[in-house]
């Protein structure tokens, strides 16, 4: 950073050093200046032998690579013109009616003997339908009333994806048995009753979507391949054999173009749905891919990582807009030899344009659209597994490792204890 390098002028900033450029236009995280102020790991500390500016100057100066580096108040933006990344809610996939359970049979299945962690979690983008995963079968909340709907049963085994279709209409689990199987399943909401099965895998489905059309399933895990399948026959279509370890996590664009990918390599990449040819490999991560979002409008896609990061990316050029690798980093208690281990576990764009992650901190953590931090709930008890958000976005919802769900409104946050020990109550 020093040799040859002016930060006195804008004309010293913009000339670079003698490494090359230091800033970046509209891609903060790239920038060498800010990663040195914001003293990410792997580069130079800045101001050198000095202490660490306040965030709020750092702030300052990745919002201005991010706007377009203007000199002046009356300045243009260099380089290429600055898309606006503000959200602008649409009516895309919204039903005429939106469905919620009617009256659902009981199931004849034996409760588990101890409560079953949050392995999946959903909620419905059009009504206070949240659909828990259990042991065996899929739990069903409305969480306007904080009561049990029902419970959708899930033979196959654990489910460790659940999903609805953009238009609620339709809810997707996907899972298995280890070394075993593993299915892809629709269920119809309003009856409970199974619409398809596709996969027939020989190991446990780890990620999977449904296409906004309601016409085509993706699904990976463990063997690598993604694997693209036709709802109305169940015939694979085509496979994608690009990623280097276990598939992780999987989602369609909001308006069933793209496919969005991730693996446990750190690995993303986005591909055209119809076909799988591949549109951009989105570079970033250093550890496994936990979890994909997209924004509602399909101009952004969230993604988290073991790795502690969370990245927002500009689908149109593949470009990160925002990169937190600190965002999820739990409190030291005692005495701690090295840094405590990070990661986002889970993320999920609501259905205003914010983004809610949870990680291994044990807290929510609320985001603006573009990856700006918000606000955060205080570490609770046990690990938090899977995170989502309301129809209306205004209750956050979180289960966790001990099979609880933590409700979070903003403000205050609820308790509503293990679905098996509320359907044993019962």
């Amino acid at each position: 950073m020093r040799a040859s390098l002016n930060l006195e002028t804008y004309q010293g900033v913009m000339k670079g050093g003698g490494s090359g450029d230091v800033v970046k236009h509209g891609r903060s995280s790239a920038s060498m200046l800010y990663k040195v102020l914001a003293r990410e790991e792997g580069v130079p500390q800045m101001p050198l032998g000095g202490p660490k500016l306040p965030d709020a100057e750092i702030n300052k100066v990745r919002d201005w690579i991010q706007g377009g580096l203007l000199e002046n108040a009356k300045s243009k933006p260099q380089g290429p013109a600055v898309q606006s990344l503000d959200f602008k809610p649409t009516g895309l996939n919204q039903p005429t009616e939106p469905a919620m359970p009617a009256a659902l049979p009981a199931l004849n299945l034996s409760e588990p003997s101890r409560p079953h962690p949050v392995t999946a979690l959903a909620a419905s983008p059009w009504t206070p339908l949240l659909a828990v995963a259990g042991h065996e079968r899929i739990y069903l909340y409305n969480i306007s009333t904080r009561a049990m709907l029902g419970e959708f049963a899930f033979p196959e085994g654990i489910p460790y994806v659940l999903r609805f279709s953009r238009d609620g209409n339709t809810l997707l689990a996907a899972g298995g048995k280890g070394v075993q199987l593993g299915d892809v399943v629709l269920f119809d909401v309003k009856t409970g009753k199974r619409t398809a099965t596709v996969g027939h895998e020989m190991d446990i489905v780890l990620a999977a979507d449904l296409s906004s059309d309601g016409k085509l399933i993706a699904l990976g895990g463990p063997g690598k391949v993604v694997k693209v399948f036709a709802v109305a026959d169940g015939k694979q279509l085509y496979e994608i054999k690009r990623h280097t370890d276990w598939i992780t996590a999987i989602e369609f664009s909001p308006d069933g173009s793209k496919l969005a990918t991730g693996d446990r390599a750190g690995g993303i990449y986005l591909w055209e749905s119809h076909n799988g040819g591949i549109l951009l490999n989105l570079a970033e991560h250093k550890d496994s891919v936990t979890s994909l979002s997209w924004r509602g409008d399909g101009v952004l896609l969230a993604s988290g990582g073991e790795d502690g990061e969370l990245v927002v990316w500009n689908v149109q050029d593949g470009f990160p807009v925002a990169t937190d690798a600190k965002a999820h980093i739990p409190k030291a208690k005692g005495v701690v030899y090295g840094k405590p281990p990070s990661g986002v576990l889970s993320v999920q764009y609501m259905t205003d344009g914010r983004l809610v992650t949870i990680g291994r901190d044990k807290s929510i953590h609320l985001w603006t659209s573009d990856g700006k931090p918000i606000s955060a709930t205080q570490p609770g008890d046990a690990l938090l597994t899977k995170v989502t958000a309301s129809w209306d976005s205004k209750l956050l919802i979180a289960g966790d490792y001990q099979g609880n769900l933590t409700l979070w409104d903003g403000k205050q946050t609820t308790m509503l204890k293990s679905p098996t020990l509320l359907s044993k109550a019962r």
